[in-house]
């Protein structure tokens, strides 16, 4: 299962939602994630991308 956590942009600009890798170290698109809990209702696109990836990959879940 995959949650989702916030750090900071790809872009260094401001935060977003990141998908949480299963090593749970570091999100799909490898940025580091945030231990605080701030708010933001963007989301990471290059997370977005590749989670849509696998799940589209067999045996995903």
């Amino acid at each position: 299962m995959y949650e989702m956590r916030i750090g900071t942009a790809a872009t260094g600009s401001g935060l977003v939602w990141h998908v949480v890798g299963r090593d749970r170290s570091s999100a799909l698109c490898g940025q580091s994630l945030r231990e605080e809990c701030d708010e933001t209702d963007l989301h990471c696109l290059p997370c977005m991308s590749r989670f849509q990836e696998l799940m589209r990959q067999p045996g995903a879940a």
